[in-house]
């Protein structure tokens, strides 16, 4: 009777002992939640355009960017090469003085194509091509601006022209935006050397302006003539390049009352460069057509090349002095 007593005693001390500590880890449970640090689980990820993963940003709670000290280091700056520093397919930087132009009085005259680029020519010329057309305008052009007090300035000679490394080396030294890669030397004085050219002429002494002369040329449709204007709408001096084309215009009209005469203005892009790469007023003038019998048969007659060119001077000496 006592063994079975004493067994019964042991067994319930036994199970209170139990009964107790399941009610203390119980407790210590509910009180880890209440005042002890939670623990953050990983955020989860989001999908990126590129496929991969990235942390999805928490909206909760400090984050170790908000808490670190930043740091103070920093990779130094470095400017890029002034070959580098736009777009290829837009405008350079305005990096010069748009209003540059106002007081000069020089003007640089573009003889177009030149050297071992021949430019247009048809069998109406009878082997005369644009380059040596254009340079005898000019010339004319610059006899007349001069004899007016101006001071103009060929782009280029007959046989002479800056090599490319003179173009990049002055553009480095006028700290200069240039495309690197269009300066090439292959005795082809193109259409963006002869421009970067003339930037660095308007640079070294302001010029009030340049035009651009050039020969038209559309063999499939030899029955188009006249002359046409391009000037650009979108860089540094499109509105004084504007006001220049219409100049020209007027005084074209006004000296060849039934010439067809075609002024555009061009946004941006590549073509007619010597009109948007320029830190001046610019025009180009497509004189006549050499693929037009009519305009071939004018192009070669001296009577009307120094009416062309009179008028020529007319819009350009207007131009100047109504600024």
């Amino acid at each position: 009777m006592k063994k079975t007593v004493l067994l019964s005693v042991i067994f319930l001390i036994f199970a209170a002992l139990l009964v107790s500590c399941a009610l203390t880890e119980q407790k210590g449970t509910e009180t880890d939640t209440q005042s002890g640090t939670a623990t953050v689980a990983p955020a989860p990820t989001a999908a990126t355009e590129s496929g991969g993963t990235e942390p999805a940003p928490q909206t909760e709670g400090p984050t170790s960017a908000a808490t670190d000290e930043p740091s103070t280091e920093t990779e130094p700056a470095t400017e890029p090469p002034a070959s580098e520093t736009a777009a290829p397919n837009g405008p350079p930087p305005i990096d010069y003085d748009v209003n540059a132009h106002l007081g000069s009085k020089r003007v640089i005259i573009d003889a177009g194509h030149g050297f071992a680029d021949p430019g247009c020519t048809s069998e109406y010329l009878g082997g005369v091509y644009e380059r040596d057309i254009c340079y005898e305008m000019a010339t004319l052009l610059a006899s007349e601006l001069e004899d007016r007090g101006y001071e103009p300035v060929l782009l280029r000679g007959t046989d002479t022209f800056p090599s490319a490394s003179e173009l990049e080396a002055t553009a480095k030294e006028l700290n200069m935006f240039y495309r690197e890669g269009e300066l090439v030397d292959n005795y082809i004085f193109s259409a963006y050397e002869r421009t970067l050219w003339a930037n660095i002429i308007h640079r070294r002494e302001p010029v009030a302006l340049m035009v651009s002369l050039h020969i038209n040329a559309l063999p499939d449709y030899d029955y188009i003539r006249g002359t046409e204007l391009y000037f650009t709408v979108d860089n540094g001096c499109a509105e004084p390049s504007g006001k220049l084309a219409g100049f020209i215009e007027t005084k074209l009209r006004e000296a060849f009352p039934d010439v067809r005469l075609k002024k555009e203005g061009c946004p941006w892009n590549d073509s007619y460069i010597v009109t948007k790469w320029t830190e001046m007023p610019s025009v180009l003038v497509e004189m006549a057509y050499a693929t037009n019998e009519d305009d071939a048969k004018l192009i070669l007659d001296n009577e009307w090349r120094e009416k062309y060119i009179g008028a020529l001077a007319d819009a350009i000496e207007g131009y100047i002095e109504t600024r």
